[in-house]
């Protein structure tokens, strides 16, 4: 590492060093169902919280330095360090080329360096969300790696949606109606609920066309916030359509 670049993540280093819990090292593991290399016990909330306070001390920092020191605190594979990149990664994305991020992230999760759906998370919801060229988000949808399609539906979970980010997560999503992997599906229904607030048209045709298709974690979860009685009737009608198509 450049000299800077060392200072820098020495200070990160010293930051959670001093802020590490070991008691609640535990819990952060079942948060994160084991998958995280490395735990220091500082819950993900509050380790925003005390580290947003820093940020504004790594704006000098050249694009070169500072795209480093993201790639050093991804490859400590450490949960605390990752997050915190993702963190530079979101108020920083600006001064990196859109498709060296798509690159450089698919590259950290088909390499088992993010390994735990909360910092893939942050990137989808913090930094992809924020990109104009969205595309690379289909092909995400279609591969073997479930952080990936996670990534791909995740993006839209929490931003403000266009019609074309709607009919991009639609299509992303009916290439998950076979899904399997449950941190998938949840993401999915969890983005597919954001159309609502925007459109609520086209989220009760594509939930109607679709409920008999989708996983039942994944219907359970995008129609989680309506009333209860739209919501059962939802329900009915998915497990009417589902038996209509076994008898087929």
């Amino acid at each position: 590492m450049k000299k800077s670049v060392e200072q820098y993540y020495k200070k990160i280093d010293e930051f959670i060093l001093n802020n590490a819990d070991a008691k609640k090292i535990e819990n952060i593991k079942i948060y994160l169902k084991n998958q995280a290399q490395t735990i220091y016990g500082i819950p993900m909330k509050r380790l925003k919280s005390l580290f947003l306070k820093h940020l504004s001390e790594f704006d000098k920092l050249e694009s070169e330095y500072t795209y480093s020191l993201i790639n050093q605190l991804f490859m400590s594979k450490a949960f605390e360090k990752q997050i915190i990149a993702c963190m530079l990664l979101k108020r920083y994305y600006y001064k990196f080329e859109e498709k060296n991020i798509v690159y450089l992230i698919k590259d950290y999760i088909l390499n088992n360096i993010i390994i735990n759906w909360a910092v893939a998370d942050q990137i989808a919801t913090n930094t992809f969300s924020r990109f104009n060229d969205k595309s690379f988000l289909h092909e995400f949808s279609t591969s073997f790696h479930y952080l990936l399609r996670r990534c791909s539906v995740a993006v839209f979970a929490e931003m403000h949606l266009t019609d074309k980010d709607m009919d991009m997560l639609i299509i992303n999503i009916k290439e998950l109606l076979q899904e399997k992997d449950e941190y998938v599906m949840r993401a999915a229904g969890w983005a597919c609920r954001n159309i609502f607030n925007y459109n609520e048209s086209k989220y009760f045709e594509f939930i109607n066309e679709n409920c008999h298709l989708m996983p039942r974690i994944m219907l359970r979860n995008a129609i989680e916030f309506l009333d209860e009685d739209i919501r059962i009737n939802i329900l009915v009608s998915s497990k009417e359509k589902r038996y209509s198509l076994k008898k087929y």
